[in-house]
């Protein structure tokens, strides 16, 4: 009797493990993968405003159009996903954008309470770090979908110049540079979608926003994203997502007291490894 109920538990236990696998063997690599990296080219388009002078707080520069930028560039941006439970997973992201060139003003422009002349030939630049972090949960998962909330940090690192000749007197000019930077952390929420409709195929879907202000920094955000990705292996993939970014914030502390506005949108090119 006793050799007859053991038959019995493992003839119960064998098929459960065996529907569990091929289940798990259903779904996309995705919805069910420990860790994820990803590492990609992103090709935005961006609008870059910032200012440097407290006593004009609107009066930001559009470098876009005073300094001659490029409407667009390539930059690489990287990104991690640890499924450290069934339903949390944590996060990370990182992209940089740096710009620099020297043009002809066309107007004056007030820059850290210094004048640069119309006509005068100057040089500016920026470079804009962005990191993410962000740690979620499943509330919603099922053999194609999942659906998910959670809470995240945005942390900014901005830094911009300009240098050129300024008029001291109607006789006298003096080169002058004036450099301002802050790093400003900005906690968002943000939400996710993934439809995997085979187990090669994704599409995902992903919104962080906030606004909020904390001690010498205020602003806001919005990151969203929507793409499709392809499982070429097991282990690796493809994807191409739309990306669109826009931060305004409000600095006041003794290294800058400005404000600046900016948005980065555009296709970015993936390729992924996971297990």
């Amino acid at each position: 009797m006793k050799k007859i109920f053991i038959l019995f538990l493992l003839f119960c236990i064998i098929p459960s493990k065996n529907v569990f696998s091929q289940e798990e063997a259903k779904k996309h690599p995705i919805l069910t993968d420990k860790f994820r990296f990803e590492i990609g080219l992103f090709m935005p388009s961006k609008t870059v405003k910032i200012g440097a002078d407290g006593s004009n707080p609107e009066g930001n520069i559009d470098f876009g159009n005073s300094f001659k930028f490029n409407d667009s560039e390539i930059t690489p941006l990287f990104s991690f996903n640890w499924r450290f439970a069934k339903k949390w997973n944590l996060s990370a992201e990182y992209f940089n954008v740096i710009n620099a060139q020297k043009a002809e003003l066309q107007e004056d422009i007030v820059w850290d309470d210094i004048t640069f002349k119309k006509g005068s030939f100057v040089r500016a630049g920026f470079e804009f770090n962005l990191y993410r972090i962000f740690i979620g949960r499943s509330f919603s998962q099922g053999l194609k979908h999942e659906f998910g909330a959670g809470l995240g940090v945005h942390a900014f690192n901005n830094n911009a110049f300009i240098e050129g000749e300024i008029a001291i007197n109607e006789e006298e000019t003096s080169f002058e540079r004036r450099n301002v930077k802050a790093l400003i952390p900005l906690p968002n929420i943000g939400i996710w979608y993934y439809y995997t409709p085979s187990p090669k195929w994704a599409l995902i879907a992903k919104v962080d926003w906030f606004s909020i202000t904390i001690d010498k920094y205020s602003g806001g955000l919005w990151n969203i994203s929507t793409g499709i990705k392809y499982q070429i292996f097991r282990n690796v993939g493809i994807g191409i997502d739309y990306r669109y970014f826009d931060i305004n914030a409000r600095v006041n502390n003794s290294n800058w007291e400005g404000n600046f506005d900016m948005s980065f949108q555009g296709p970015l090119f993936l390729i992924h490894a996971n297990f």
